[in-house]
């Protein structure tokens, strides 16, 4: 079972924009259908990519049988490449918070359409979703149980978009006040915590490719 596409999707999950953007159609005229259609933008985004990536290295083969260094090489490639994108991220300057813009606009011009692309758009795919789509997909399994892990990584890796959406849905009241508290604190924090997970990322890539190779 592909149980280390877990921690990856859960650190994928870790979207200040994704946030945002749910704050600010919260708090626009007529806001749940607006919160609704842009998660299933996401998710009609993330399920669409992650069939097709897992489904291909599956069929390709990576991983499995004869071509199973192929997966730890992989793993190595991605490792040193997050641990290099660590650094430069720790050495850049935080740019000041300017907020979902796109967001914004589509919000006030009031179209679901609008609001359902900026969906698709804020979710293409991040570095460590495709790290828990490479481990899914380099795992034998059938068919249908390779589907059903593709759902699992999905729903993890929008659990900070499905949590508030629904938390608004049931009590609007109690849910925006500490939407914009956790997105206050994402504002001050959001750099560091961004740095220091694309490093531990990189470096578990990266000892698991290397043990895999050993």
């Amino acid at each position: 079972m592909p149980v280390q596409a877990i921690p990856l999707a859960l650190i994928s999950s870790l979207y200040p924009l994704g946030l945002a953007a749910i704050l600010v159609l919260a708090e626009t005229v007529r806001p749940r259908p607006r919160v609704g259609v842009f998660l299933i933008g996401a998710l009609a985004c993330t399920l669409t990519i992650g069939f097709v990536v897992v489904f291909v290295l599956h069929d390709a083969g990576v991983g499995q049988g004869s071509q199973r260094s192929d997966q730890y090489w992989l793993r190595l490639v991605i490792g040193v490449v997050f641990m290099a994108a660590a650094v430069f991220l720790a050495r850049r300057q935080p740019r000041p918070h300017s907020g979902p813009s796109r967001v914004s606009r589509a919000a006030s011009q009031g179209g679901l359409f609008a609001i359902f692309v900026v969906g698709v758009a804020l979710y293409l795919p991040s570095p460590t979703y495709l790290s828990a789509l490479q481990v899914v997909g380099t795992t034998k399994m059938s068919t249908a149980a390779t589907a059903v892990w593709v759902v699992i990584v999905v729903a993890l890796v929008l659990m900070t978009v499905e949590v508030p959406v629904l938390a608004f849905l049931l009590a609007p009241g109690w849910t925006v006040p500490r939407l914009r508290a956790v997105n206050a604190w994402l504002d001050r924090n959001g750099h560091t915590l961004l740095w220091v997970v694309v490093g531990a990322i990189g470096l578990w890539e990266f000892l698991d490719g290397l043990a895999g190779l050993l």
